[in-house]
């Protein structure tokens, strides 16, 4: 793990140096600068330029190592050729924190060659690299921008951006809605090692935002993207957003991740500026709308129906008709109107189209409904093109997308709170002996694996349900029909189970298509049974369900026996042009090796670069089979733990279907014991915090239960993650445990978790009376002090690398 201090700098920077700041017109240097010092920035700014000792009246330096004084952020706007130079002096002066911006699409390929292999070769603990389009850095709040678009104006939205020309576009769709920036970043994905997840998990928690736009980036780790995602919502929405071509499955997996991690995709213009208006608004959910025009308005009522919503069109004898009040109502009865609607009991939100009128009142319909909007305290959407804000449209159909989305979000919200129900206790599980032996056949394999009888060749299935791997984000299982595609993705759990049975109402179906996850689960778990290019299908028609089994195509041979292929064709390995980065990969692979508990620390000390190529290598030199998006569970644990008293306790991963298992367990244990534990007065978890402790992420979290021969929950382990660096812990215990030594087996295995993942510390709060657990800690190895906040509270924290610094020297050295 990375272990410079928090790169708050980049938020609250009080001395920057520019390096490449010039006068010369229309030059990067130049409008960089002139961004700068145009606007509210009140730190210093000190330009590094080799021909001129001042620079638009500022002290100029020839170059980094001039400057006496050290600053909190460099930014360089010089070409490729001149990195390597910059990068060991940023070294040498200790500046840690760097930012490379270019106009990288008019460069040539050599540049950005040049450019990859400086970056790869410097990046790391000594000096944080961060590559930018030429949007870069915006800070409104601080009136700091060091990009070439204008000022963004402050307001509450954070942005992400792979590309300058989608941070414009989201400016100018903010600006519409009168809405504003808060903190604003464009990297160049394609050579930036600080990927969207480093950013991500940098913007934390700020009182500023209040809704987060990432612009995906499919190239980087995306269990490290969206781990990070997750994490970031728990505290403040998001929106991901996508410009690449998606295709049916792809969407599938995405909003199987939205379902995970909390957040609304879009995947156009205009999805995103409905999304934007959904969660800037104060609208509320509603499946219902009530809708008046000066139009004829009913050929929205098939568009409201495919998004759930219910579209109401009031009538009256004399002047409404489907919600139409005439070509040319004035401003006053369109008001009236409106009025009336809202004070229905019925009607729970209103759509109000304005159209072009031959009167020309579009206007003043507008400014009437407007002044409406602050009396109601109902939703009044207005479609409009004379009228901006956050509940103003330019077509009714953005109105509409606009409440389905809040719908989306609202139901996703709710999602996060559901509970996996307990596994059947009809589940068979698989003999490996048994499937390996049936590799090569399809009738036995899908006996092995108790799946229904295997049938080749069923291309008229009304469903078919597909495990297979995606090339991008791992194993899944997608369901299909003629008109839509549902993704799930591993571990695979009730809860997918009940999502795929209510697919297609296929309740039926239900024994078999539980075995056929457990089955595909255990398959996940163990990839050497079965070939990860290959595809087990489900296929279910009106009165039949069968397996059908693809077996991944064998490679090709030359025609010819001693057929060679041609000189000209064969591909030497390439090799990194810089010794350095040679050697450090040589060590990477060596620290690895045999340093399996520190890998995370490495990899995230080195950051993308080296993570990214010794992921995707294995010993062989040949590609690596993409790992997948949702962190496995543990597999690196004792399976028991015998006691002080000779008994043993089984010890294995949480998992979501032990939620209700886990209440129960709280509910056994004295009131005393759930006092000290969570710090309140409980019977039992509320199901929100239930169900959020039972759905874990395992690539920065972790939690352990020990069963006793009874199959009850008789101790729980868990941490959490506070910051990047640091994450929390929890024990409980059941009162017939106590003093067996199980409390200190439980929390080796978190801190060993903990470890894994990359934490530098691990820390708890925990009450003076608690003696246990604060002789727990002592022993553990935490330090205790009394908090400053409560007198009835201690801090426990543990540095988790104290007992590594000097292998860890050793290894850097």
């Amino acid at each position: 793990m990375n272990t410079q201090p928090m790169p708050g700098y980049f938020f609250m920077p009080q001395h920057i140096i520019l390096v490449g700041a010039s006068e010369r017109p229309h030059t990067l240097g130049e409008r960089i600068l002139t961004a700068l010092l145009g606007s509210s920035f009140q730190g210093d700014i000190t330009p590094v330029n080799l021909r001129h000792k001042t620079v638009a009246g500022l002290p100029a330096y020839p170059n980094l190592n001039k400057i006496d004084s050290q600053a909190d952020l460099v930014i360089a706007v010089t070409p490729p050729n001149s990195y390597e130079t910059l990068f060991k002096a940023c070294r040498k002066k200790q500046l840690h924190h760097l930012i490379l911006i270019q106009d990288w699409e008019s460069l040539s390929e050599e540049d950005w060659q040049t450019a990859r292999q400086a970056i790869q070769k410097h990046h790391g603990q000594e000096l944080n690299i961060s590559v930018c389009s030429p949007a870069g850095i915006q800070l409104p709040t601080q009136g700091l921008n060091t990009g070439v678009l204008p000022d963004f104006p402050a307001g509450h939205v954070a942005l992400l951006t792979g590309q300058a020309s989608v941070s414009s576009e989201i400016d100018v769709m903010l600006r519409r809605m009168q809405q504003g920036v808060s903190r604003h970043i464009s990297l160049n994905y394609d050579l930036s090692p600080t990927s969207a997840a480093d950013w991500i998990n940098r913007f934390g928690h700020n009182r500023h935002t209040r809704i987060a736009v990432v612009h995906h980036n499919p190239a980087e780790n995306q269990r490290k993207l969206f781990s990070a995602i997750r994490h970031f919502t728990r505290h403040t929405p998001m929106i991901v957003h996508c410009t690449h071509a998606v295709d049916d499955t792809e969407r599938a997996i995405l909003e199987s991740l939205s379902r995970h991690c909390n957040f609304l995709l879009t995947l156009n213009h205009n999805e995103l500026s409905a999304a934007l208006r959904a969660r800037l608004s104060d609208i509320k959910p509603s499946n219902q709308l009530t809708a008046l025009g000066n139009t004829p308005i009913g050929w929205l009522q098939p568009i409201a129906a495919e998004m759930g919503i219910q579209l109401t069109l009031p009538s009256e004898k004399s002047n409404l008709q489907n919600g139409y009040l005439g070509s040319m109502p004035t401003a006053a009865h369109y008001r009236s109107m409106a009025a009336q609607q809202l004070q229905q009991n019925h009607t729970q939100s209103l759509l109000a189209v304005i159209a072009p009128s031959a009167d020309q009142n579009e206007t003043a319909i507008a400014k009437m409904l407007n002044h409406l909007t602050k009396q109601t305290g109902k939703p009044l959407l207005v479609s409009s093109h004379v009228s901006d804000g956050l509940l103003h449209f330019p077509t009714p159909e953005q109105a509409l997308q606009t409440l389905y989305l809040r719908n989306i979000a609202a139901r996703l919200q709710q999602v996060q709170h559901e509970i996996a129900p307990a596994k059947s206790g009809r589940l068979k599980n698989i003999d490996s002996q048994a499937v390996t032996a049936a590799k090569d056949n399809s009738k036995r394999l899908a006996a092995a694996l108790h799946l229904p009888t295997y049938q080749n060749g069923n291309t008229y299935p009304l469903v078919k349900l597909t495990f297979r791997r995606h090339p991008q984000y791992g194993t899944i299982i997608s369901a299909a029909d003629l008109n839509r595609t549902i993704a799930i993705l591993p571990p695979f759990t009730t809860l997918d189970t009940a999502r795929l049975l209510r697919f297609a109402d296929l309740n039926r179906y239900q024994d078999a298509i539980e075995q056929f996850v457990h089955s595909m689960n255990t398959l996940v778990q163990n990839p050497e049974l079965f070939n990860v290019n290959g595809e087990i299908i489900l296929n279910i028609s009106s009165n039949q369900i069968s397996t059908d089994v693809r077996w991944p195509a064998p490679p090709t041979s030359p025609s010819h026996k001693n057929s060679k292929p041609s000189e000209k064709t064969i591909e030497q390995p390439s090799q990194p042009t810089a010794d350095g980065f040679n050697h450090r990969m040589q060590a990477a692979a060596e620290f690895l090796r045999y340093s399996n508990a520190r890998a995370s620390e490495f990899i995230r000390t080195t950051s993308e670069a080296a993570a990214e190529f010794w992921h995707q290598k294995n010993n062989t030199g040949k590609p690596k089979p993409v790992e997948n998006v949702l962190a496995p569970y543990p597999t690196d644990y004792p399976s028991e733990i015998r006691l002080k008293n000779g008994q043993t306790v089984s010890v294995r991963p949480f998992e979501p279907e032990d939620a209700e298992a886990k209440q129960q367990f709280i509910r056994r244990l004295s009131p005393q014991s759930r006092y000290t534990r969570f710090m309140t007065r409980t019977n039992e978890l509320p199901q929100p915090t239930l169900a959020r402790f039972s759905k874990l992420d395992y690539h920065s979290e972790g939690a352990w239960i020990a069963e006793n021969s009874d199959g009850l929950i008789v101790a729980v382990s868990r941490f959490s993650r506070l910051t990047r660096d640091e994450c929390e812990f929890g024990i409980t215990l059941s009162e017939d445990m106590r003093g067996s030594g199980l409390a200190h087996k439980m929390m080796q295995l978190i801190i060993r978790l903990a470890t894994q993942q990359g934490y530098l510390s691990m820390s708890a709060t925990i009450l003076k009376e608690n003696t246990a657990m604060l002789k727990l800690a002592e022993k553990s190895g935490f330090s205790l002090m009394e908090s400053e906040q409560d007198k009835n509270l201690y801090q426990a924290k543990l540095n988790l690398l104290s007992a590594e610094e000097k292998s860890k020297e050793k290894f850097r050295q």
